[in-house]
């Protein structure tokens, strides 16, 4: 880690994934998680305390989906299950932090994000995205394809411009497998506005100038999505590894999220 890491926090975690159902059209997919592991790094006893208490809270740890054919996310369908388990999150946290008010809006407005299908269709299931990226592309090894898409906020009430690249990195027949590696790049200009609006939400009371003030001190953000993945011939992929970087002139944020089949 280095000297300029302010923080780091590694999740280590198991995925039973299981086709329920399926139709000429479409799968039914059951994730179900387990064996959850935090490790924290220079964080204090109550950042950590509070994690493993929401960690112990019963459900959330099911998600059913819905996808096309050719294995693309079309749905998260037992979505209210899900909004009910951050809800409880919500007041465990309230409870935790000794229900004062001020603290109450700020939990509030983090958890109000999670109370719609759309929000949690973009936010909560990043992973399921991650493993299912490239299902339903026709690609030629060699050959990137270049597009722009509409890609959700954090809150799925929004959509903003985006660059994509997706290109077949290489074919592997003596593994049954090939290589494919994409990146999204946000609109910056878009990207602020959505943030500025997230802010209001989680801090309904703050001042316009004082929001305004913070952002021209934070100066431009961005945020880039790199995914890479080796998938078998059967269509799920063996080993993918998404980085998002997020931050702005002042501060990063890194996501790294390495999956494999085991």
């Amino acid at each position: 880690m280095g000297e300029d890491t302010t923080d780091r926090t590694i999740t280590n975690y198991l995925v039973d994934i299981l086709v329920v159902d399926s139709t000429e059209t479409s799968y039914k997919v059951r994730w179900t998680y387990r064996d959850m592991k935090v490790h924290f790094e220079d964080v204090d006893s109550l950042y950590s305390g509070l994690v493993n208490k929401l960690m112990s809270l019963s459900g959330g740890t099911v998600v059913e989906i819905q996808t096309d054919e050719l294995g693309t996310f079309k749905e998260v369908s037992n979505w209210e299950e899900i909004r009910d388990y951050y809800l409880v999150a919500k007041d465990s946290m309230k409870v935790f932090f000794g229900n004062i008010p001020q603290v109450n809006d700020v939990v509030d407005g983090m958890f109000n994000t999670y109370t719609t299908k759309s929000a949690i269709e973009s936010a909560s299931i990043k992973d399921i995205h991650q493993f299912l990226n490239f299902h339903g592309a026709e690609l030629k090894i060699g050959d990137p394809v270049y597009s722009t898409m509409k890609f959700p906020d954090g809150t799925g009430t929004a959509l903003m411009d985006a660059l994509v690249t997706i290109e077949l990195t290489g074919i592997y027949p003596e593994d049954d497998d090939y290589s494919v590696y994409s990146i999204v790049e946000i609109n910056p200009d878009q990207l602020k506005i959505l943030a500025k609006k997230n802010v209001r939400i989680i801090l309904p009371n703050a001042e316009e100038a004082e929001i305004e003030e913070a952002f021209e001190q934070i100066g431009e953000l961005w945020s880039v999505i790199e995914n890479y993945a080796v998938i078998h011939h059967w269509g799920w992929p063996r080993y993918t590894k998404e980085v998002r970087t997020s931050g702005s002139d002042k501060k990063s944020k890194v996501e790294i999220r390495i999956m494999e089949i085991v």
